[in-house]
């Protein structure tokens, strides 16, 4: 009988594997290549062909606040359009009164990027498809790392699970999908992950 003791909550989450490193398919080469993010920016190296990319993980907010010439009120006008962000100078209206005149592009940090979710196959930062992925009956089924890798086939492939002590609410097994869980299902999708171990 294969017994399996469950990791914390957090252990394998692309918030805690953005010190370990994330597998990810490079863009150019389609090589393995690693993500992996510090406070200030998110980084990707591909290990086949050394494409390097890194990405600011900073949320900016653009805006143009002005005192209106027209009606001599004080305003304040987001720039959502990204194209115009990057303009020193733009013409806006007033909102009070639809006076256009121009006025400073302000830059300013609005919140930080913690890029914690893998949607659709793929990494936070960069949208770059996990190298860890397959799929079963038209469900994802991925991986971040090796090491999560063999959590999960270890985890899907015991007889019994248990949790860790000190009786945690929440454990890892409590991010898998029900479909993985489901044991009619779970030595078909264990075959899945040790075909992507070879790879």
């Amino acid at each position: 009988m294969r017994r399996m003791v469950d990791e914390p909550y957090f252990t394998h989450s692309a918030y805690s594997a953005h010190t370990t490193g994330i597998q990810v398919k490079c863009p150019k080469c389609h090589g393995a290549g690693v993500v992996t993010a510090d406070e200030d920016n998110a980084y990707f190296r591909c290990l086949s062909c050394g494409h390097r990319m890194t990405q600011d993980r900073t949320v900016y907010r653009y805006d143009v606040h002005n005192q209106c010439r027209n009606c001599g009120r004080y305003y304040r006008v987001d720039i959502e359009d990204e194209a115009k962000q990057h303009f020193p100078i733009l013409r806006v209206a007033c909102p009070y009164c639809g006076a256009t005149m121009p006025g400073e592009v302000h830059k300013m940090v609005d919140a930080f990027s913690y890029g914690a979710e893998i949607q659709g196959g793929k990494d936070p930062w960069f949208g770059l498809e996990l190298w860890f992925l397959t799929s079963f009956q038209g469900k994802p089924v991925w991986a971040l790392n090796r090491e999560h890798l063999a959590y999960l086939i270890d985890y899907l492939s015991a007889d019994l699970r248990e949790k860790p002590p000190g009786n945690p609410k929440k454990t890892q097994a409590d991010h898998l999908p029900t479909f993985m869980k489901t044991a009619k299902n779970r030595e078909r999708i264990v075959k899945l992950l040790l075909k992507l171990q070879d790879t």
